[in-house]
């Protein structure tokens, strides 16, 4: 009996020193920079499947039915195409650009809601944001930790976000004045331009007084 005893006080201490011995290497791991930081860095399975498996279940148990409190016509869909156009656009493609140039940038990487039919116009791509609306409400709202998806709250009121949704959710069978409208705004004014080379007789010093703030 004394024997058994021991026996299982030394499996329970085995089991807490291999816990310890994981976690201190798991320490040193990340602290000696074994974890890639970078954006570009390819992601291994194991990250991959936990950031896949955590969202779905945070999102599949978290996310409350929130009515949608805006009507959809033309006008709030114009609403909706303009802050999607200057806020979203440019890294989920937008009406004068697509797909995004942002888009191999980010990660994880960023789903592409624009996409040219075979007659060169744009149109929405409705299977990567499919799904109820008040889905894709808390996802602008709250934002998506460890991505590049920022909470909006603090920038849009929840009816802008609501014409948001709306918008996306009808961007692929838009009224033709809306899909016009749509057409002729302009892209963002942070979207990605060709890189300007400095004089070459600007000093860095001269160069850098220039920046704006």
């Amino acid at each position: 009996m004394a024997n058994g005893r021991a026996g299982f006080w030394r499996g329970v201490l085995w089991v807490i020193l291999l816990e310890v011995l994981a976690g201190l290497g798991f320490y040193l791991f990340v602290v000696l920079g074994g974890l890639p930081m970078t954006a570009d860095a390819q992601p291994g399975a194991l990250e991959i499947w936990a950031a896949h498996v955590s969202m779905h279940g945070w999102f599949g148990h978290h996310v409350p039915h929130v009515p949608d409190t805006v009507a959809v016509n033309d006008q709030t869909l114009l609403h909706g195409a303009a802050l999607y156009q200057a806020n979203c656009a440019v890294c989920h493609g937008g009406a004068n650009y697509a797909p995004s140039q942002l888009r191999d940038g980010v990660y994880p990487g960023v789903p592409q809601f624009v996409h040219l039919n075979e007659g060169g116009e744009h149109h929405g791509g409705h299977h990567e944001h499919s799904g109820p609306d008040d889905h894709g409400f808390y996802v602008i709202k709250h934002g998506i930790r460890f991505t590049g998806m920022p909470a909006w709250k603090y920038s849009m009121s929840d009816d802008d976000i609501w014409s948001v949704v709306n918008f996306m959710h009808n961007m692929d069978h838009l009224p033709p004045a809306v899909q016009a409208a749509w057409q002729k705004m302009p892209m963002s004014p942070i979207a990605p331009q060709p890189a300007v080379a400095a004089p070459a007789s600007a000093s860095p010093a001269a160069s850098s007084s220039g920046m704006s703030k």
